[in-house]
Order: structure tokens, then C-alpha cells, then sequence
């Protein structure tokens, strides 16, 4: 394989990737908005289903208030009246007479209106009467006695009448294949609220939902209706699958995705607040997927062609072009990028190959100069620190304290032999110089060593808070960071203002970092020159104190050295207030345990 080719082939490999996942993103977005469109269309059926039930419950409602308010049924039903043979054929009459009224503003609504009543003198003349006592031998009376309501919806259960006195339509009906939805109603004595009666109306389940009109509308989705056990009760698709059984409905509300032995369904469903039964829809993934399907090959289609054009048209203007100075031209773009160890392979001998050599000979000067630039400026970083611990000499102090602070103790002045051996501590802290790194128990025992030489020079004017966290002490810093930072409150801040003073400095361990904080409340600095500090410590470059006439260096070095020592992300902030006090925050990222 030539150049040409052997690029073309991996611009077309390049180019199939990206061309195949927009592909796949795409399918999986038309996916997405398909299950998405199904659910909508799954929301829209329960919706349909709720009103139609809602309908026919608020039907039952209905009913059941006219017959309450029509029937004397607390007179009539109890059996401490005694009724006489007319109020005996009125009521019968008047109860006929509602049903057939019922009949006929309801057709084919309800399978039966029953009334149980403590009264048999109505049940002698009146065959559709029956005896409250038979009821209450039912094992389902305790739903009805137990419920506070005086109407209330009882379990799902086979209808016990094999004929209705109300559906005009349907009559000799097997009970064993019927359901219904009992309502009841309690009827109580005025004076002692005993039970007398109830009224029970019983629909059927199939007309409950509104069979008949969902399944002509049913289309690719079943409606569904479970009773309060979960056991399922209706379904226009007639599934006789068990798995639909074991579904529990933990929400009054939602959508889930079922899967049925080994067949996925989209399932939304709601529970009914009144009767305790859920309603449902769901439709076979299947059935949204086969458009997906048909779109895949289509994408799949459309990717290939594109992919060989592409190809074609790369492989054409390739043959018309000098690669290798292509090449070449991509080996400078990655210079300008900043990265310098570029090298052009070219074994050949003619104007471009000079050209990849002479090129490759300016990469590696360039790189050779700014890593030599590199270590100037590490050289000069050093020197700066060497020459902040050499302002003095450390060992002849350090020798001459300690001779004074055995004298002191000769002498008897002890609190000036204690400070004595502060001072001795800080200067061996310092001349000890044989890392540049030291762990954190040793920087805070020579900062406390400082703060208290300050604490025995300025007495009561001023007040050191020393705060630390357990488990910090092995913690790995820069030598000499906190003290010229404290320093610096005694030098500058407490300078410009009255006593008392107060310096605090905390020492904590958050999420994986060494957070601490120095803080004085000192003058401050001024805005102007609190934005130039700032702007040195972000150059690395010294701050010059036009008042001193001279460069301060402490804060920078400390910053600096940070920089180059702990990991990345370490930082060094500092905020202040004029007249308020400076707060220096320095953050240390820590290394994973």
C-alpha cells in the first residue's frame, strides 16, 4: 500500500468511528422518543380508563344518595316498628318503583340493588328483601361493620345473585363467572346508632372500567385492573399468564417496566383512592420497538454510503496533494501547541526531507533551551531561599543563646531562660536545612517556639491561638512556612496599630487536604497594595516595598515554594481589610492513603 492509501484507509477507520457513534446516538435518541411517545400514550389510556371509572363510581354515589334520601329506610328496615299492611305495600311499591327508575336512566349498569334489613315483616311481603342476619353470617361483614364511613366499597368478590334486578339485558347469569364491586350502605336506629339494615349495590367489574369501550380502543395496549390484593380482575387482552398476578404496587401511582416469562411490558398504573383497586395499562416493548428496528437498517444504509464517499473523495484529493508536507504541517501545529519533542521521520533525500531535518534539528535546540530555562529559573528559586536562611549567621547565635540561657539558669532568671530556649529551638529549626521538606509537627513545635518569644516580649498586649487537628503531625510540608507568615503580623500588621492584639492559627483536615488558616487583626493592607501582592504572588515574582526601599520576599517565597513542593493544586491565598486584619488561607493537597 502506497502513502495515499494506507492514509485514506485510516482517515475512512478515523471517520467510521464518529460516523457510527452519532449513528448509535441518534437510534438511541429515536429510541428514547419512542418509549418516551409510548408513555405519553400509556398516561393518555389510564387517564381514560380513571374517568370512566370515576364516572360510574360517581354514578353509584349517585344512586345510592337518591335511594338514602328517597326510602325511609331507618323506619322501614328496623325491627322495632312494628309496620302495618299499608306502610308494608308502600314501601315495597316506592322500592319498586326506584328501581325501575334506576333501570331506566342506568340501563345495563348494575347487576343488583339488595337491601338487608332486621325487619322480617318487609321480607314476607317482599321477595327481594333479605334477612340482616344472613349478612352478618357473610365472612365479609366485617368490612362493612368495621368501616367508619356510612357508605363504603367492599373486596372484589363472585356475584351471589344468579339473576340481576336491574341490567334489563342480561338475566340466568352463572355467578362463578361474574364480578362485582360491592357498595354499601349502613342503615342506622336514630336514638341508639345500631345497625338495621344496609343497602348493597353490586357492579359489575366489566362495566365498572367500561369494557366494552376500552377494548374498542385498546389497540396494541391491554387495560388492566387489579384488585386490593393485587390479584387481577380484568384485562381486555384476556391474558392468562400468572406472572401478571405477582405484580406489586408499592405507589398510589408510577410506571414500571415488567417483564412477564421473558417478555418485556411498559406498565403505568394508579391506585383508586375510594375502592383500593389499581388501575393499569401496559404494551408489549416489542410492539415500540419494531419501528426502531426498521430505522436501524436505515441508519446502518445511510452510514455505509456515506463512509464510501467520503472515502473516495479523501483518497482523491490525497492523490493530488503532497503528503509529507502534510506531515509536516501537523508536526508544527503540535510545536505551536507546546509540545517540543516532535521528530519527522524521513528517510528520503529531496527538498522536503532537508526541511524535516532541518526542522527536527530547531525542535531539539528549542526544547534544549527552555529546559535550560527551566533550571535557571529553579537555580534562581534556590538562591532566594539560601539567601533568606543565610541573612544571619544560625550557628554562631545559636551557640551564643545557648551559652545565655545557662547562664540564665545559673542566675536564676528562668521565664528569660525559657524564652532563651525558644529562641535557641527556632535558630536550631532553622540551621537544620537538610530537606526542604519536614513533617508538619515539626514546622508547628517551631512555630510555637515563635509564638512564644512574642507572647514573653509583648506580654499582655497580645494573644497567640494555637489550634491543631489530630492526625496531621506526619503530614509533609515546606520547611519554614508558617513562621515568616506570623512574622509578618508583628513586622507589618500589629506595627500600625494599637494593642490588643491577636494572631490565630488553625490547622485542620478536610476532605483530603491541609487547610490552614493565619489570621491577625492587625491594619491590614490597603486595596492598591493588597492587589499588587496578589499580582506578585501569581508572577512569582518579589514585591517591592517602596516605603523600606527594599524587596520583601517572605510571602512570595513561602508561596513559591508551595508551588514546587506539594502537590498540585496546593495553593496560598491572602485576603485583608484595612483597620479590619489580613487572613492567610494555604491550602496542601494531600496524597491518597
Amino acid at each position: 500500500m502506497n502513502l495515499v492509501t494506507k492514509i485514506t484507509v485510516i482517515i475512512a477507520i478515523v471517520l467510521i468511528i464518529p460516523i457510527f457513534v452519532v449513528c448509535l446516538i441518534y437510534f438511541r435518541a429515536f429510541q428514547d422518543s419512542l418509549i418516551s411517545d409510548a408513555a405519553s400514550g400509556l398516561e393518555d389510556d389510564l387517564r381514560k380508563m380513571e374517568s370512566m371509572m370515576d364516572t360510574n363510581l360517581d354514578t353509584i354515589d349517585a344512586v345510592i344518595s337518591e335511594l338514602d334520601y328517597r326510602q325511609e329506610f331507618s323506619y322501614f328496615l328496623d325491627d322495632r316498628n312494628v309496620l302495618s299492611k299499608s306502610e308494608q305495600n308502600f314501601y315495597v311499591s316506592s322500592v319498586q318503583e326506584e328501581l325501575l327508575n334506576i333501570r331506566y336512566l342506568y340501563p345495563n349498569r348494575f347487576h343488583y340493588i339488595a337491601v338487608y334489613s332486621s325487619n322480617n315483616q318487609i321480607k314476607n311481603s317482599y321477595e327481594r328483601q333479605f334477612d340482616l342476619a344472613e349478612l352478618k353470617a357473610k365472612p365479609y361483614y366485617d368490612e362493612i361493620e368495621s368501616a367508619d364511613e356510612k357508605v363504603s366499597y367492599g373486596s372484589v368478590r363472585n356475584s351471589e345473585f344468579k339473576t340481576s334486578n336491574i341490567n334489563v339485558s342480561d338475566y340466568n347469569l352463572d355467578t362463578s363467572a361474574i364480578l362485582v364491586l360491592p357498595t354499601y350502605m349502613k342503615v342506622y336506629n336514630l336514638s341508639t346508632k345500631e345497625i338495621v339494615g344496609v343497602v348493597e349495590v353490586d357492579t359489575e367489574i366489566t362495566k365498572l372500567v367500561g369494557g366494552r369501550t376500552l377494548e374498542g380502543m385498546s389497540g396494541d395496549s391491554s387495560y388492566l385492573l387489579f384488585g386490593q390484593d393485587n390479584s387481577l380482575l380484568y384485562n381486555t387482552k384476556d391474558f392468562e399468564n400468572a406472572g401478571f398476578e405477582g405484580i406489586e404496587f408499592e405507589d398510589r401511582e408510577g410506571s414500571r417496566n415488567v417483564t412477564i416469562d421473558g417478555k418485556p411490558y411498559m406498565m403505568v398504573y394508579s391506585r383508586c383512592d375510594i375502592t383500593g383497586l389499581v388501575r393499569a395499562v401496559v404494551m408489549p416493548e416489542d410492539k415500540v420497538m419494531v419501528f426502531a428496528e426498521d430505522m436501524l437498517f436505515r441508519l446502518i444504509g445511510v452510514a455505509v454510503a456515506g463512509i464510501c464517499i467520503v472515502v473516495g473523495i479523501i483518497y482523491w484529493l490525497i492523490r493530488r496533494m503532497l503528503q509529507r508536507l502534510l506531515v509536516l504541517d501537523s508536526k508544527m501545529s503540535e510545536i505551536e501547541s507546546g509540545k517540543f519533542d516532535v521528530v519527522i521521520e524521513d528517510e528520503h533525500e529531496d527538498e522536503i526531507s532537508r526541511i524535516s531535518r532541518s526542522f527536527n534539528r530547531m525542535t531539539s535546540r528549542l526544547e534544549s533551551v527552555i529546559n535550560a530555562a527551566i533550571k535557571r529559573e529553579h537555580a534562581q528559586r534556590e538562591a532566594e531561599l539560601q539567601a533568606l536562611q543565610a541573612q544571619i549567621n544560625p550557628h554562631f547565635l545559636y551557640n551564643t543563646l545557648e551559652n545565655m540561657r545557662m547562664q540564665c539558669e545559673i542566675d536564676g532568671y528562668f521565664t528569660i531562660s525559657d524564652s532563651l530556649a525558644a529562641l535557641g529551638d527556632l535558630f536550631r529549626y532553622s540551621i537544620k536545612w537538610g530537606s526542604k521538606e519536614v513533617p508538619f509537627e515539626m514546622e508547628w513545635a517551631n512555630l510555637k517556639n515563635y509564638m512564644a518569644i512574642m507572647q514573653m516580649r509583648f506580654d499582655d498586649d497580645v494573644k497567640c491561638i494555637l489550634e491543631c487537628d489530630e492526625g496531621i503531625d506526619d503530614i509533609i510540608v515546606p520547611k519554614l512556612m508558617l513562621q515568616p507568615l506570623v512574622e509578618n503580623s508583628f513586622n507589618h500588621g500589629f506595627k500600625e496599630s494599637l494593642p490588643p492584639w491577636v494572631i490565630s492559627v488553625r490547622a485542620l483536615k478536610r476532605e483530603g487536604r491541609l487547610m490552614i488558616e493565619i489570621e491577625d487583626n492587625g491594619a491590614g493592607i490597603e486595596e492598591k497594595r493588597l492587589k499588587k501582592l496578589k499580582a506578585c504572588m501569581e508572577r512569582n515574582t518579589p514585591f517591592e516595598n517602596a516605603e523600606q526601599q527594599r524587596k520583601s520576599i517572605g510571602v512570595i517565597n513561602v508561596k513559591q515554594r508551595i508551588d514546587m513542593i506539594c502537590r498540585p493544586g496546593s495553593r496560598m491565598e491572602i485576603d485583608s481589610l484595612p483597620g479590619i486584619g489580613t487572613k492567610i488561607v494555604i491550602t496542601i493537597v494531600l496524597e491518597e492513603e
